[in-house]
């Protein structure tokens, strides 16, 4: 009896303990979420019973008389089923969602792929429309250009410049050693060839024609035939110009005209420039031979006046210059030249992978220099102290012997013609027998060349030839000056009735005096439009027609035709460092010659440079 209520009493405690244990009552977190998760899944699922899901009682109240565990697994798995089928179905909606969208972009991508292929179909039929046609307006003047340059016969081989050629060809006809003295035109009219070979018993050749060439480019032409026992005298001209790369295309093109061989020694670097000035060239070229004209020069600038060793013949007895300019500056490494320091210093390092090159050949490269005018040397610069210090700058930076005393080849100006480095014809052997001489100490040569004594003194100015006629100045400010051992009027400017004139003409003589020389600035600040020069103009200063800002007619007399002294009026060229005669000009301003000179003009050695300028009539 005691046990059995013992047992009974456990029973209870046990029963108790169960129902407190395993009862989920409706505060039951897990069992709420069932439930919610029940009625959403409900709600989208119609033809089910609101208390089962697939045939399952999910959803009841507490019953003590079931088995509690079992329900509460029941309510379990229905959640987590329901769970399981809404994410199923998520899905399976995503997945039909995606299918689509990639449907979609697929089918835009091939409407895409269709449409660019027609646009690209079209934009073919267009470009090879357009191309051909661009390409036929190109090819024809394309094809025109290159039949012109090189096609048609030469039309500037009898030019000053078409003295290159020759040139060329002779210091690739010697097989022996030989003496080739490169440089511009201070070369070509300052040096007896003859002479040389006779002195040093070798071949000599006259390697200078014209400084707008530029120095490489005679450089780089004689690297065609250099060889053992040659000696090579580098002497440029003492300006920023030459001593630099410079190099002109357009000049450069009419000198290989009918000698187009010459064209596979010009450095490649070049080519760009010679590709670019090609189509000025080629126009120019077929112009000349539609009309059946040809460029001319003349006087002393003609090919016909070198001989065969390259030296300039013509007859020069004096110096024609009517006035000298102050313009030789020796000193690069002053202010005035700080902006062309690192073009001569290009240059020397040019001229030093020269010497390296002749070296290679067994060649000697000397340096000297070119004869200077002692009246165009700038007494600013040119101190005693500048002089050495370039010349001892110079000796130092070169590879090669600097044989020359630069002060031997500052001349008397009575030994020049019509440039500041142009020799007449006194003065030619005067700088032949000192470069001999030079060359000769070098080479341990003792014999001696020419005495000094019997060297000719110098020649001195060409009289002014005068045209007649006193006039009354009315118009122009002007002071006396001496030229050419006499006294001569130079305008300097205006006064106030000029300032306020559109027209002018310079007199030819004042009070007996010849009115030669225009000073720069001369018409600046002026009204004038229209200038007529008068018949004793000789000499145009650099910026002569700067700051005249409506000056855009100046007329030359028709006499003068530069075929000889009395007829050329000399003007800087390029090569001065104070600028052309138009520095400062109106840029539309025309410089009227003689219909029949035009072309002397446009290929003169200075008045080229104004070939913008240069109109006939």
């Amino acid at each position: 009896v005691a046990m059995s209520r013992v047992y009974r009493v456990l029973g209870r405690a046990c029963m108790h303990f169960n129902d407190e244990f395993f009862r989920l009552d409706g505060d039951d977190q897990f069992t709420q979420r069932a439930r919610e998760i029940v009625a959403e899944a409900l709600k989208r699922e119609e033809g089910i019973a609101a208390d089962t899901v697939a045939g399952v009682a999910v959803v009841e109240e507490y019953d003590p008389t079931k088995d509690r565990r079992r329900l509460d697994h029941t309510a379990e798995e229905a959640a987590r089923a329901a769970l399981l089928a809404e994410l199923a179905e998520e899905e399976r909606k995503d997945a039909e969602r995606k299918a689509q969208e990639e449907r979609a972009a697929a089918e835009e991508a091939e409407r895409e792929k269709e449409r660019i292929a027609k646009l690209k179909h079209r934009n073919n039929r267009w470009f090879i429309g357009a191309f051909a046609v661009l390409l036929s307006i190109f090819l024809i003047p394309l094809a025109i250009m290159l039949v012109s340059a090189f096609v048609l016969p030469a039309v500037y081989e009898d030019t000053f410049v078409g003295e290159l050629g020759e040139k060329y060809d002779r210091l690739n006809s010697i097989d022996t050693p030989k003496v080739v003295v490169i440089g511009g035109s201070s070369v070509a009219f300052g040096l007896d060839s003859e002479m040389v070979e006779e002195e040093l018993g070798m071949k000599t050749v006259n390697f200078g024609l014209y400084a707008n060439l530029g120095t490489k480019l005679m450089l780089d032409l004689s690297k065609s035939n250099i060889n053992k026992g040659d000696i090579i005298v580098i002497a440029p001209e003492m300006n920023s110009q030459t001593l630099s790369l410079y190099f002109n295309a357009e000049t450069t093109l009419q000198a290989l005209d009918g000698n187009w061989k010459m064209l596979k020694n010009i450095d490649s670097d070049n080519y760009e420039a010679l590709i670019g000035a090609l189509w000025e060239f080629s126009s120019q070229k077929l112009e000349y031979t539609l009309t059946g004209a040809r460029p001319q020069n003349d006087g002393a600038y003609k090919k016909e006046e070198f001989n065969v060793y390259g030296d300039n013949n013509y007859e020069r007895p004096y110096n024609v210059m009517a006035n000298t300019q102050q313009n030789i500056k020796l000193d690069f490494r002053t202010n005035d030249f700080d902006t062309k320091t690192s073009e001569y210093e290009q240059f020397i390092e040019y001229v030093n992978e020269y010497v390296a090159f002749c070296a290679q050949r067994d060649a000697t490269v000397y340096f000297s220099f070119a004869p200077m005018n002692a009246a165009a040397m700038d007494e600013t610069y040119n101190t005693d102290e500048n002089i050495y210090n370039f010349y001892k700058n110079l000796c130092a930076s070169l590879d090669c012997r600097v044989i020359s005393n630069v002060n031997d080849y500052i001349m008397d100006e009575g030994y020049f013609f019509d440039s500041e480095y142009h020799l007449n014809d006194s003065g030619v052997p005067v700088r032949t027998v000192q470069l001999i001489d030079d060359i000769k100490r070098e080479k341990g040569i003792t014999s001696v060349t020419v005495s000094r004594n019997d060297l000719p003194e110098p020649s001195g100015y060409a009289p002014i030839e005068i045209v007649g006629g006193d006039e009354i100045n009315e118009h122009f400010v002007m002071e006396l000056v001496e030229s050419n051992g006499q006294q001569v009027w130079k305008i300097i400017g205006l006064n106030d009735l000029g300032l306020t004139q559109k027209g002018l003409r310079i007199p030819n003589n004042v009070s007996g005096i010849p009115v030669v020389i225009i000073a720069p600035n001369a018409f600046a600040g002026s009204l004038l439009e229209t200038l007529y020069l008068g018949e004793n103009i000789r000499s145009i200063e650099p910026g002569a027609f700067g700051g005249a800002s409506s000056l855009t007619s100046v007329y030359i007399p028709k006499s003068k035709t530069l075929s000889d002294a009395s007829t050329t009026i000399s003007v800087p060229n390029n090569m001065g460092p104070d600028g052309l005669a138009t520095k400062g000009a109106n840029p539309a301003l025309k410089i009227y010659v003689a219909e029949s000179a035009l072309t002397v003009y446009k290929s003169d050695y200075f008045w080229g440079d104004y070939s913008k300028h240069l109109e006939g009539y």
